[in-house]
């Protein structure tokens, strides 16, 4: 029972964020009506769009701001400023068509100069998300690389001790061993990490076929691996058409 019980409510817990702009976005349309003298498809649109851009800016402000909270020092910031100031434009909005119109109607002959500034909002918005999905695929691929350059470059030898040949003896009268040089056996090692990295690459897409809103962050603490291991593995995977991004929404694209 009590595994449905947590069952239902993360069912719940999904779903309930989706819904809780439909009462907004009701008074929104009416008062669209009421006061613009909107037509009812055009006073709908507007609410929906109005709505729409409300969760989209607090996601892109949440995303920025755990992406700032977890970065390195040398990674570069986002700017989670304008992304709450969009959340503000949002919100004064929303009041506006709502609150204040039915308070002051005489507002109404200005009141449209609000639906630019929405337009401004959700351009803004793209070029946010934009921004971030280049930052971490920039960071990602700069990791790779110091990774990459860290490697060897040159394969590894370790000392092999061969019995001296019937040649000339060192000096002294005393034969030394004859020091031969031989390269260690690498393969086995760098076979074990790619099957290990083939394994954790199967659980990322496992982990984002169940939660597409799935952070780098939490998938490298669920899986046991850095963070710059998990950005790295998530610029492998998007590389190799594994899964697409869209609004920092991860798609795990079928198998052919």
């Amino acid at each position: 029972m009590h595994h449905l019980e947590k069952s239902a409510v993360k069912l719940v817990a999904k779903f309930a964020p989706w819904l809780a702009p439909v009462p907004s976005a009701f008074f929104v349309a009416r008062a669209s009506q009421a006061h613009l003298d909107l037509p009812l498809a055009v006073a709908l649109v507007v609410a929906l769009i109005v709505e729409t851009l409300g969760l989209t800016t607090v996601h892109t402000a949440l995303w920025l701001s755990d992406w700032n909270q977890h970065k390195r020092k040398s990674d570069p910031a986002a700017p989670t400023t304008l992304a709450v100031a969009l959340g503000l434009v949002y919100l004064v909005t929303t009041v506006g068509l709502t609150v204040v119109l039915e308070v002051v109607p005489e507002l109404r002959l200005v009141a449209p100069a609000l639906f630019p500034a929405l337009a401004v909002v959700g351009a803004v918005n793209l070029a946010l998300i934009s921004q971030q999905e280049q930052r971490e695929a920039q960071v990602a691929a700069a990791r790779a690389e110091r990774q990459v350059s860290r490697a060897p470059s040159q394969t590894r030898v370790q000392p092999d001790v061969q019995k001296p040949s019937s040649g000339t003896p060192a000096s002294g009268g005393v034969q030394q061993p004859v020091v031969a040089r031989r390269p260690l056996d690498l393969e086995a090692a760098n076979r074990s990490r790619q099957d290990r990295r083939a394994v954790l690459l199967d659980a990322m897409v496992d982990i984002y076929r169940d939660s597409p809103d799935a952070s780098p962050t939490v998938i490298a603490r669920q899986l046991g691996i850095g963070r710059s291991t998990a950005y790295s593995y998530l610029a492998d995977l998007l590389a190799g058409g594994h899964i697409s991004r869209n609004n920092g929404r991860v798609t795990v694209r079928p198998k052919e």
